[in-house]
């Protein structure tokens, strides 16, 4: 009997493997959809599958896949400690895939605080140990967050260059997620240099792949992006629709961080609108959900829209000193392009204008 019970246990490992790989799998696709909160309960299921007690890959791989849903949700010190987990049980099994996977997302992380040079120093091990072990689309991954850390920084040239590389690596293995991903951040890197014909049409081919994939998380940026694209060209009516989108996908995410980002939006909508009591209201709203999403980058941009919208409705002391916080934090992330453009709003008292 002893040693059948010992066949019984030594099969149900594999069991349970192959099964919490199945929920891991449905997991990944529903977090990138409108199930996020199933998406965490398939990790759960698949971790307690897996036990604790021998440490494999796959859990190193489904602690940093959970950790992922959380940060695209906004929920950036829940995710933290779960790619901490990740790094330590690849580092343990000498998993170098995936001490690589867990250094690129815990560089997500800083980029989103603002720590840019903590960001540096986790892309640099996690590129290195991805082109040791040919982990060719993570390469690209890495190449592109890159190119959004050389975005941040004023670096448009580097930025292009590292979104390059990046693209062309997916459409070589017609990889559509993360090809979805970079067109997202180059027509971003587009609508900055004022390259606008091109920007949207990178939006629109994004936008077309994500919308067949049914990937809500990237279809609700790219929206935001849209948005933005006719804000900026003083599109007012286009943006109507966008914004609306936005947000109705922020919300069935339940992400503070694109409800936020997308507040931001109809806030600067309500000012160029002259609706600026409205618009200091949404952008309240949006720099506290901005904050609990930790995003440094997009807190400083709420301020900014929030000061402009102060400056409208005729409290410039007040604009100034909501100013004076955007700059101080674009400052801190060494985000050159938008530190000018503070400033410029500080000497010349606001703008009618989107920026």
């Amino acid at each position: 009997m002893r040693g059948l019970t010992q066949l019984q246990n030594t099969n149900r490992k594999p069991v349970a493997t192959v099964e919490a790989r199945r929920l891991a799998e449905l997991a990944r696709a529903a977090g990138l959809g409108d199930s996020p909160d199933e998406a965490l309960d398939w990790h759960r299921e698949a971790l307690s599958l897996l036990g604790s007690d021998e440490p494999t890959p796959l859990m190193a791989d489904v602690l940093r896949w959970q950790g992922s849903v959380l940060r695209d949700r906004g929920r950036t010190s829940e995710a933290e400690p779960l790619y901490i987990e990740s790094l330590r049980v690849a580092t343990e099994l000498g998993y170098q895939e995936g001490r690589a996977h867990a250094l690129n997302c815990l560089a997500s992380l800083t980029q989103r605080r603002g720590d840019l040079v903590a960001t540096a120093n986790y892309l640099t091990d996690a590129l290195a140990l991805a082109d040791q072990c040919g982990e060719t689309r993570l390469v690209g991954m890495i190449q592109q967050n890159l190119g959004i850390t050389a975005d941040v920084r004023g670096n448009p040239a580097a930025a292009l260059a590292h979104y390059r590389v990046s693209l062309r690596s997916f459409e070589a293995t017609s990889d559509l997620q993360p090809m979805v991903w970079v067109l997202n951040n180059l027509g971003v890197l587009h609508t900055k240099e004022s390259r606008y014909d091109e920007a949207r049409d990178t939006f629109d081919r994004a936008l077309g792949l994500a919308r067949a994939r049914g990937d809500l998380m990237s279809e609700g940026i790219l929206e935001e992006n849209r948005a933005e694209l006719h804000l900026i060209l003083d599109e007012l009516d286009e943006a109507v629709e966008p914004i609306r989108r936005a947000l109705e996908v922020a919300e069935q995410r339940g992400d503070d961080v694109r409800r936020a980002a997308a507040l931001k939006l109809k806030g600067a909508h309500h000012r160029l609108s002259n609706r600026p009591t409205e618009a200091v209201a949404t952008l309240r709203h949006a720099l506290t959900l901005s904050a609990v999403g930790e995003d440094a980058l997009l807190g400083g941009e709420v301020l900014y829209q929030f000061g402009l919208a102060l400056f409208a409705c005729g409290d410039a002391a007040g604009a100034r000193q909501i100013l004076d916080a955007a700059l101080e934090t674009f400052e801190r992330i060494a985000a050159r392009q938008w530190v000018g453009r503070v400033r410029k709003q500080l000497s010349g008292g606001g703008s009618g204008r989107y920026f």
